[in-house]
């Protein structure tokens, strides 16, 4: 039997490696091209400047994911098995920036956001006594739960799709379902670990024997191109109120990339202390800051690979190493790279439907070690998990408020988790005091 320990950093063989880096690949493909898909769009660019930052996208994506989980210098990294992506947080106020002030105030204020990430983490560190394990568990079930309608929404064909809700999309993503679901059941070892893999691979076959699949995308790209060079769209440039408001979303950001901690050394057995918060924020600012010096986006630890994680058993960050270097040597390729947008959007969301109920499940199973006889406790995570999911499910609830005030609260995570927060201060207080007297929880950050 493999201890929680040994697990993180246990080392696999390269036959498992990269099927397993693969799968938690293929888990936030989606997300990571999206984002320079909306934004491109929206801001007016070509179809060929799309696709050169997505290949730009794909290697700053594994480029930080390595900073996180192997560090280089005094960026330590947070090292659990964890993958960052670009912030969806953020494409509303990069999209508003640009057509404001222009392409070149976005990755300004981006750069902006990730010094003052790196700036305020140790600072963000200190707050780590604020999360014991009721406001940790309702996070994590609300980062789970938040999530499902993404993956709803997938399964339904994706929102604005124009066979949205047709059966054969259901179909599709129920097949992909059981496909995950029967080989969790009559399977172990490898071939359990890599389930999601294989349920992504069937949905995709059957997708094609129903004429479901588009293979434009990979004829019109190139086959081998390098495109990670900085300033590539131009130098930037400098707007107050852009840097205001991307200094807003990275501390949003901050606050859910905290919870992803937490979710992910919950289910690798690894206590997060708050040097490791400190780490962990550090990385990600100076992926912020590459991001925006490669002309790209703001990067953040992604929830659905949390997902992936729980499922499998698989722990190791090996795998998320492998699937680092993976990313960036995707970028090189974009014709293989631009196989994985084929992938339907019914076959990620059944595959989603999957992932994302575990992550709340492991909400749910550190939810279970909490008293709640103590009446404090259950308010705290009654009402953050209620506030957190209505917003997710409600987005236009905060229509009527002021813009910046929409850029903080406008995630369900982000919510949830101030809700949480809060409410744990005012009821809980004495039990924090007590708890900041009696423990030695601020340790030197290294």
């Amino acid at each position: 039997m493999i201890k929680q320990n040994d697990a993180l950093n246990e080392k696999l063989p390269i036959k498992k490696l990269i099927p397993l880096g693969l799968q938690h690949i293929l888990a936030m493909y989606a997300g990571a091209v999206m984002v320079p898909l909306i934004v491109g769009k929206s801001l007016g660019l070509t179809s060929e400047q799309i696709a050169t930052i997505i290949s730009i996208d794909l290697f700053v994506c594994g480029l930080s994911t390595l900073i996180q989980v192997i560090g280089i210098g005094k960026f330590a990294g947070i090292k659990l098995p964890v993958v960052l992506g670009c912030s969806f947080t953020a494409v509303g106020p990069m999209i508003i920036i640009g057509k404001d002030f222009g392409i070149g105030a976005v990755y300004g204020s981006i750069i902006c956001g990730g010094l003052f990430v790196l700036i305020i983490s140790p600072l963000f560190g200190k707050l780590l006594k604020f999360f014991p394990t009721v406001v940790v568990g309702s996070v994590i079930t609300l980062i789970g739960l938040s999530l499902i309608p993404v993956a709803i929404n997938n399964a339904a064909g994706g929102i604005g799709s124009a066979n949205f809700g047709n059966p054969e999309n259901l179909a599709i993503a129920l097949f992909v379902i059981i496909v995950i679901v029967l080989i969790n059941k009559f399977s172990n070892g490898f071939m359990q670990a890599i389930s999601i893999l294989i349920g992504i691979v069937a949905g995709t076959i059957l997708a094609y024997i129903l004429g479901l699949l588009d293979f434009s995308s990979v004829s019109n790209a190139s086959f081998f191109k390098f495109s990670a060079i900085p300033f590539t769209f131009g130098k930037p440039t400098f707007v107050l109120s852009a840097i205001i408001t991307m200094c807003l979303v990275s501390l949003v950001s901050m606050i859910e990339s905290t919870g992803v901690f937490f979710a992910t050394g919950n289910i690798v057995g690894k206590d997060i202390k708050e040097k490791d918060i400190v780490k962990g924020l550090r990385a990600e600012g100076l992926a912020q800051v590459i991001g925006g010096i490669f002309n790209t986006f703001p990067y953040t630890t992604f929830s659905q690979n949390v997902g992936v994680i729980s499922l499998t058993g698989v722990k190791s960050k090996f795998v998320v190493i492998a699937a680092g270097y993976m990313l960036m040597i995707l970028s090189f390729f974009p014709k293989f790279a631009s196989l994985a947008i084929i992938i339907p959007a019914p076959v990620l969301g059944g595959a989603m439907i999957v992932m994302f109920g575990t992550v709340a499940i492991a909400g749910i199973r550190t939810l279970s070690t909490v008293d709640f006889s103590n009446n404090n406790n259950l308010l705290v995570a009654a009402c953050s998990i209620a506030v957190g999911l209505g917003v997710a499910v409600v987005p236009g609830i905060f229509g009527q408020m002021p813009q910046m005030f929409k850029i903080l609260f406008e995630s369900g995570i982000v919510s949830g988790s101030v809700t949480a927060i809060i409410l744990n201060i005012v009821l809980n207080w004495t039990e924090i005091k007590s708890s900041s007297n009696n423990t030695n929880i601020h340790e030197d950050v290294a």
